[in-house]
């Protein structure tokens, strides 16, 4: 599955997107493909709710994706969303931003596809990534989103991708911590970090551990549950 085309699922672009996963009640996705990122081991403990308009994937369903084989705008019109649902979009991408400018997908994207998704999915009060490289047509009508880019090599050379978010990335707590980091260096540099600070603390007494714990509670450095 990592070898279909716009697979999220390598390490690479996990890793990267990792960093942007929340931790929340709900977890949908809107384009599943093949569900090579929503069938990740991170995601062992959730339950998705996806839709994919190719039926012919269907043998790619899994035991934690609940899928209806239904055009994405049937899964936006039977749920009400909230700030506890987290939504992850993967739509075929605008053939200008493609290096081969090829069509991969039975079920390919116009800009008029484009811009109806994206009316569609701006408005609703839910934690919501999109995956797509950086436009016009979409930075235009997502003012206010975030807009991070990351490359990474595919068969016809370097890719510049990016991700468009509604919400802060600094402030939410992630649904897992084993990718921290912008890169490979960024990630080594944090584990060393806490193992060091783990290590400090492991030697405190009782009384002085309990007495950090007590002072970061003050200063509300831990995520309320």
């Amino acid at each position: 599955m990592r070898n279909y085309v716009g697979s999220k699922g390598g390490l690479i672009i996990k890793s990267f997107l990792f960093n942007y996963v929340p931790k929340v009640k709900r977890y949908f996705s809107l384009f599943y493909g093949k569900g090579s990122f929503e069938n990740l081991q991170e995601f062992d403990n959730v339950n998705w709710i996806c839709s994919e308009k190719n039926t012919e994937l269907q043998l790619f369903s899994s035991m934690t994706a609940v899928i209806a084989y239904l055009d994405y705008k049937y899964l936006i019109e039977e749920n009400v969303f909230t700030a506890d649902d987290f939504l992850f979009c993967d739509p075929p991408y605008m053939f200008s931003t493609r290096l081969s400018g090829k069509k991969y997908y039975k079920h390919e994207f116009t800009e008029n596809d484009h811009i109806l998704f994206l009316n569609l999915i701006k408005d609703i009060p839910a934690k919501i990534l999109i995956t797509h490289p950086k436009n016009e047509l979409y930075t235009s009508m997502l003012p206010g989103w975030n807009c991070v880019e990351f490359s990474y090599q595919t068969r016809n050379g370097t890719f510049t991708d990016a991700i468009y978010f509604n919400y802060a990335s600094g402030d939410i707590e992630l649904l897992t911590y084993d990718y921290l980091g912008k890169d490979f260096i960024d990630r080594q540099r944090i584990k060393r970090k806490n193992k060091n600070l783990i290590k400090k603390i492991k030697n405190l007494s009782f009384h002085e551990r309990m007495m950090l714990y007590e002072k970061l509670n003050q200063l509300q450095c831990f995520v309320n549950p």
